[in-house]
């Protein structure tokens, strides 16, 4: 099942592409002299304003809309704002810090090939270095680890079986949308034989010329053949028992075989603000952890864990829970508060969760 955030992913993928053709005038304004900061190289570590704008235009929109003080949203966004306030004269991080952060959670065991990840130039302005920073983290994770997987089984196994299960109504990524990634990949999709499933819709409409689709369970799909590749973006958490989907679907995978799954950190900020806003969604209940004992016990090895980013979708989803009360430039206030929080305690707030790819190795 693809839900409000499942569907997050999709719609990032499809705004990369636009910022593909903003690439030239962004390079052009990223070399245009800058005032001096004091943070500039990281020298020093003064207290920095991170977030006075869309703190001072959060405070407006909670005092215009006072008497929705019992909704989820505005009860998040006050606290969001009252976090602020509390570290206003702290430090900010440095961009070294930062950076670490993210290598301390990414773990690589065995992934069969390089995963290319370029320096991102470091600035005075911590803000504007973490979205710089993350916007290179989710080119990392689409175009250098999931492309770059399917690209890597293509070559090396001539054709490739693959399932997305949570496809959605359009295949998501692999949908029309996406197709620019697998030019840019230089994957040939000729040479995928393709499932698509989805609990709630028919999927239709993906990039490959043999395609196959079925609305059902993933619990319930027992096809003839194999698969070198399963894929779920954002399905795991909407699973009540999803210790049985990772068995299941382990057992559709052949030896050797890869499954690459994204997720929110049960517990964070992301998964919090989700689980409050739509109770009744994030049913499960798992941690990295868990995960991967599970999935050991299933025959599969973890080859890759690594946080997982959208600077893109931000927490856009939020306005279709509430379209009456939340618009985007208020949900980007709301994201951009978790942004400045995170350049100061380095909490996670404003990231999603984390991407993992498991290898089939037995059973």
């Amino acid at each position: 099942m693809m839900g409000k955030a499942g569907s997050a992913l999709y719609h990032a993928l499809r705004r990369f592409a636009g910022r593909q053709d903003q690439k030239k005038n962004s390079h052009e304004k990223d070399n245009a002299p800058r005032p001096h900061s004091s943070l500039e190289g990281n020298a020093s570590r003064e207290p920095q304003k991170t977030g006075c704008a869309f703190h001072d235009a959060a405070k407006r929109w909670l005092t215009g809309r006072r008497g929705n003080f019992s909704n989820p949203f505005f009860i998040l966004l006050s606290y969001l704002v009252s976090m602020e306030e509390r570290l206003r004269d702290i430090a900010p991080v440095s961009c070294d810090e930062y950076e670490n952060y993210f290598k301390k959670r990414c773990t690589v065991r065995e992934f069969p090939f390089e995963i290319p990840f370029g320096p991102v130039e470091q600035t005075g302005d911590i803000m504007q270095f973490i979205s710089r920073f993350d916007h290179a983290y989710l080119s990392r994770m689409v175009q250098s680890v999931f492309i770059g997987l399917i690209a890597f089984l293509v070559r090396s196994r001539g054709r490739i079986d693959l399932l997305d299960f949570g496809a959605g109504q359009t295949c998501g990524m692999y949908g029309e949308s996406g197709r620019f990634l697998f030019t840019e990949g230089k994957v040939n999709t000729d040479a995928v034989s393709f499932w698509a499933i989805d609990d709630l819709h028919e999927p239709k409409g993906s990039v490959f010329r043999k395609s196959r689709y079925r609305q059902c369970n993933i619990l319930s799909f027992d096809p003839r053949e194999k698969f070198d590749l399963i894929t779920g973006h954002h399905v795991l958490e909407h699973c009540h028992d999803w210790s049985a989907v990772v068995g299941h679907v382990a057992g559709l995978l052949k030896k050797d075989g890869y499954l690459y799954l994204s997720f929110p950190r049960f517990g964070g900020f992301y998964d919090t603000v989700y689980r409050l806003m739509s109770p009744l969604d994030h049913c499960a209940d798992f941690d990295l952890h868990a995960l991967e004992a599970v999935a050991g016990r299933a025959g599969l090895e973890p080859c890759l864990s690594d946080v997982y980013v959208d600077p893109n979708g931000k927490f856009d989803w939020i306005c279709s829970f509430y379209p009456e009360l939340v618009d985007k430039q208020i949900a980007d206030c709301f994201y951009d508060l978790c942004v400045g929080i995170d350049a100061k305690l380095l909490l996670g707030y404003h990231h999603y969760g984390h991407y993992v790819v498991f290898r089939k190795v037995s059973g």
